[in-house]
């Protein structure tokens, strides 16, 4: 398994990474580094974050499914931290490549041959949102779940990507 490191690093490296986020986002503002309940944030850095996360607020909010839309609102929290995740991750599988021989030693995926190491890397992301989900699920998550549904945590976190798009 540690043989495809682009599709682990795309993977569960992408998970680390968006609990990671978390700690830097409005609910991890509100902690101190020994977890001392203390906002940190200083009024500029307030008001940057605000208008940064309204564009992903206005993002999500756009994405329609067979049963209604996304609540950007309630699911930004999630989606910063997924767009964090997928950047943090891929940073981090950029420098263990330039630390162990240009990723050499990595395996080709059986079948995906033609497919570099970096789109190995958002496939690996991709795959771990795929899932079947019924209507009635559907409906339940955009009203009570923060999370977006998986098929636009993957298109979100994937069009705010540079790196995303320098791949393929």
């Amino acid at each position: 398994i540690t043989k495809f490191r682009s599709i682990n690093y795309g993977g569960i490296g992408v998970v680390i990474g968006h609990e990671i986020t978390h700690g830097f986002d409005d609910q991890g503002s509100q902690f101190d580094a020994e977890g001392n309940a203390k906002n940190w944030w200083s009024e500029e850095i307030l008001k940057k974050f605000l208008e940064k996360a309204q564009c992903i607020i206005d993002q999500y909010s756009g994405y329609e499914t067979e049963v209604g839309n996304v609540n950007g609102d309630l699911t930004s929290g999630e989606n910063i931290a997924d767009n964090g995740g997928v950047r943090q991750s891929y940073l981090a599988y950029q420098n263990w490549i330039k630390n162990n021989n240009g990723g050499q030693e990595e395996l080709r995926l059986p079948g995906l041959e033609e497919l570099t190491h970096e789109q190995l890397f958002f496939l690996g992301f991709s795959n771990i949102w795929c899932q079947s989900i019924t209507n009635e699920g559907l409906e339940n998550q955009l009203i009570t779940d923060p999370h977006s549904p998986a098929q636009f945590r993957v298109i979100g976190s994937l069009q705010n990507s540079e790196t995303f798009s320098q791949a393929w």
